[in-house]
């Protein structure tokens, strides 16, 4: 019985070194030490395509993060972005705090299951009262939750996806939008060869919008530029205004289409008088 206690103990120690238990160990007391030494960092809940990106984009922007996921393949993808990643559950508690919740600046809830990120919603809104929490909803009817739950602002992937095509197929001259205030936005106009508004000054069609900046077509930048400022095609202009301005602005800049005429009056002609 001892040698065969002796030779079990043995093949159980080899086991733990051959299947590389002790490195998954080592690795993850690394990964919570560079942890510990993040500050004003972002806790990414789920490393999907949603999650990626966001991780891809706060790379770009040299923020630091720390990802939250459950599954392997993920675990790996992370480890190829060079990624801090722990694996779990986003929602539980531990995991929060073992991914630097208290020092944190936001969440972000990216698991594809709307009941989760609710979860992890409730979870870090109840640790942290005053951290930022945006949270992704695959249902309409998720978003009220969520934000009940404790999140900031709540993003629908494929309702803003449906609505950007709908927008660039109704406006193709309209390349970005920003909502600044519920009643203000911010958008980016391209100046369409023959155009109404081609060979205007800016004086001539802003009407009551704040043009913030022009962006010739060799990429040279104008912010606030002068009203007497003459609109070429292949210009960009960033435009800020209320929805029925930029529209009426929108409509000098619509490309020409096939058997029209561009008898179009600038919109607000009499008001930048």
């Amino acid at each position: 019985m001892g040698v065969g206690t002796l030779f079990y103990a043995l093949v159980t120690i080899a086991e733990f070194f051959v299947a590389g238990h002790l490195g998954e160990i080592l690795e993850e007391r690394r990964t919570l030490k560079k942890i510990d030494e993040l500050k004003e960092h972002h806790l990414i809940c789920g490393f999907g395509r949603v999650g990626r990106q966001v991780a891809r984009d706060l790379q770009i922007g040299g923020d630091d993060f720390v990802v939250i996921d459950e599954l392997d393949e993920n675990k790996e993808l992370a480890d190829h972005m060079g990624a801090l990643f722990l694996q779990g559950r986003p929602s539980d508690d531990e995991m929060l705090r073992a991914a630097g919740l208290d020092r944190a600046i936001s969440v972000l809830a990216c698991v594809d299951s709307d009941a989760e990120n609710i979860f992890i919603c409730l979870t870090a809104r109840e640790l942290r009262s005053d951290i930022t929490i945006v949270a992704r909803a695959s249902v309409e009817d998720s978003e009220k939750k969520m934000l009940r739950a404790g999140a900031d602002r709540v993003i629908s992937p494929y309702k803003s996806s449906g609505a950007e095509m709908a927008r660039l197929a109704l406006q193709p001259q309209v390349t970005g939008v920003v909502d600044v205030a519920p009643e203000y936005r911010m958008e980016e106009i391209d100046i369409t060869e023959g155009c109404p508004g081609e060979g205007k000054t800016i004086g001539e069609i802003r009407g009551t919008n704040t043009i913030a900046a022009l962006r010739n077509a060799d990429g040279r930048v104008s912010p606030q530029p002068p009203l007497d400022t003459v609109l070429r095609a292949g210009d960009v202009l960033v435009a800020m205004g209320t929805t029925d301005d930029l529209r009426k602005l929108e409509v000098l800049f619509a490309p020409t289409r096939p058997g029209t005429t561009t008898s179009a009056q600038p919109a607000s002609s009499a008001e930048a008088s």
